[in-house]
């Protein structure tokens, strides 16, 4: 195990049609997504590259200094693991070969949701996250919030009140 690197989950998988909650931060606390340029480019490529890999892109939201995607595996071969290190690989090295720097942290975090999870205020959990941040006052005003399958307006109308519940099970 590298030092650093969260662990994951011992026994389980992270393959086939579960949902997940991700987190993958900036290297050493960067904000490269400050940049509106940088933030839409990974942003349009986020769906696209995790439904290649057998996944629905929920939601996600790019902030400054992190990522957090909402997946839910769309086959029995999805491999989350696989599929978020190959992800961070790409687009680390894209950055590097433009600034000569390292984008992401090592490993990333992850919550695995369980069948009595509430995915609607994970999903709310995802959108408030600028506001939070004082970035904006409303999720709708933030530009890169997204889904693979909804617009951002189902989004804010289906998801549920955000609540630290599902964090502590």
């Amino acid at each position: 195990m590298w030092p650093n690197r969260l662990p994951r989950l011992k026994g389980f998988a992270y393959r086939g049609f579960h949902r997940y909650l991700v987190t993958a931060k900036a290297f050493r606390h960067a904000a490269p997504f400050v940049d509106s340029a940088v933030a839409r480019e990974l942003a349009t490529q986020i769906s696209p590259y995790f439904a290649v890999n057998d996944f629905e892109v929920l939601a996600y939201c790019v902030m400054p200094d992190h990522v957090h995607l909402l997946l839910e595996g769309t086959s029995s071969s999805a491999d989350l693991r696989e599929g978020v290190r190959v992800w961070k690989q790409r687009t680390g090295y894209a950055w590097k070969q433009r600034t000569g720097s390292q984008l992401w942290q090592p490993g990333f975090h992850d919550h695995i949701l369980r069948e009595g999870d509430d995915t609607r205020m994970v999903v709310r959990y995802v959108l408030q996250n600028p506001v939070r941040a004082g970035l904006v006052q409303s999720a709708g005003d933030y530009p890169w919030i997204g889904s693979s399958r909804y617009t951002v307006a189902e989004l804010e109308t289906h998801a549920g009140d955000w609540s630290t519940d599902w964090k502590r099970r």
